[in-house]
């Protein structure tokens, strides 16, 4: 494991449906890679793996594809386990075509993976690689869909059980180097002091080190542009007009319809706009605030977050802080005083816990001052 786990994930497979395993892992990986094709025939797999669980995948779609219904599985430890993902339940607008849909290759997009539903999930060995798996199969193919670049977001993307574990010094009473399903506590109950931690952290400083997915965000008009929510935005996956029927996608890019500045999170409008109206008519002059009828006409989709791995004002800060914030929580719930006091300088276990926690807020507070509102 690095120090930081990274947004790429470690191995992918496209599969024929057949005996055929294509490893397209450096393709995935690369921002202007060769684009790949993936479920080119009802029977063929796409295999998404990492050294650890994850609940996110970011797709960079080059040519739509059009397929039928999709099945996301995941292996439970004996068994291939089918589960709904969990984008269908963020899209709440009735009016959205969308809506209660799973994201489907048509265009760049998300897919969530519920940590609730994969409670039991497990690695296995795929093509003689072993990972956590979940793996996406099409009832029929139209158009297989080719792909530029496929990301992830790590359920622990600020430490590692593994950091917690060397924290703790119980490499020196254990003959593992991480926790494990039998340890006390467990990988997974660490995982989750992690996940809890990361939260309070985002919640703190309103900032985030790693991908998050806003899939609606509603906005009034204005002809120069608007200003997104989250100040960390760093892509677009859509912007969308209601013209009192549906929603019209436009599409991104200067000599198009909008695009994105990044370091202010604002999404500015190439060309003005006539927003639509019932009636042959302009309700809202030009030279005004708005324009159309319609209340909240524009709807975004897009990915916030920093990136851990890439910013080393703040990336240090964030790993020491989610490591000891976590290691109290171990330290809370499990008995391991006569591990954790040794060597010739002893400090006793509440002291430590003290100390940690003191330090930890006080590099959130650090944090926190560096945010302009």
């Amino acid at each position: 494991m690095p120090l930081y786990t990274g947004l790429e994930f470690t191995k992918i497979f496209t599969f024929d449906g057949s005996s055929t395993y294509t490893d397209v892992t450096l393709e995935a990986q690369s921002p202007a890679g060769t684009s790949f094709a993936v479920l080119g025939g009802a029977a063929h797999y796409l295999y998404l793996g990492h050294d650890e669980r994850f609940d996110m995948a970011v797709f960079d779609v080059d040519v739509p594809g059009v397929l039928g219904a999709l099945t996301w599985q995941y292996y439970n430890g004996s068994a291939w386990t089918t589960f709904v993902p969990g984008t269908a339940r963020l899209i709440h607008d009735p009016d959205a075509s969308d809506y209660g849909k799973i994201f489907d290759f048509m265009k760049d997009g998300v897919e969530i993976f519920p940590v609730n539903m994969l409670s039991d999930w497990a690695t296995v060995a795929i093509n003689s690689i072993t990972k956590y798996w979940v793996r996406v199969t099409a009832a029929s193919v139209t158009t297989a869909p080719t792909i530029k670049r496929i990301q992830m977001r790590p359920i622990n993307a600020y430490c590692s059980t593994k950091d917690i574990f060397n924290l703790l010094q119980l490499t020196n009473i254990s003959d593992t180097t991480d926790f494990t399903t039998s340890t006390i506590p467990s990988k997974i109950t660490v995982e989750q002091y992690i996940e809890a931690v990361q939260s309070k952290i985002d919640y703190n400083t309103r900032k985030s080190w790693r991908p998050n997915y806003i899939a609606e965000e509603y906005h009034d008009f204005n002809l120069n542009g608007f200003k997104l929510r989250r100040n960390d935005a760093y892509k677009l996956l859509s912007v969308q007009i209601w013209n009192g029927a549906d929603w019209d996608d436009k599409n991104e890019g200067r000599t198009k319809d909008f695009f994105l500045t990044p370091d202010v999170g604002i999404v500015y409008f190439s060309r003005y706009f006539l927003l639509p109206a019932r009636f042959q008519s302009y309700n809202a002059p030009v030279w005004r605030f708005g324009g159309g009828e319609f209340t909240n006409p524009i709807r975004v989709r897009y990915l916030a977050g920093r990136d851990v791995n890439m910013n080393p004002m703040e990336a240090g800060l964030i790993h020491d802080i989610a490591k000891k914030l976590t290691a109290v929580d171990v330290l809370r719930s499990s008995d391991f005083g006569q591990f954790t006091v040794s060597g010739t300088d002893r400090v006793q276990l509440l002291q430590k816990i003290d100390g940690w926690s003191r330090e930890a807020e006080e590099k959130l507070d650090s944090l926190r001052a560096w945010e302009i509102f």
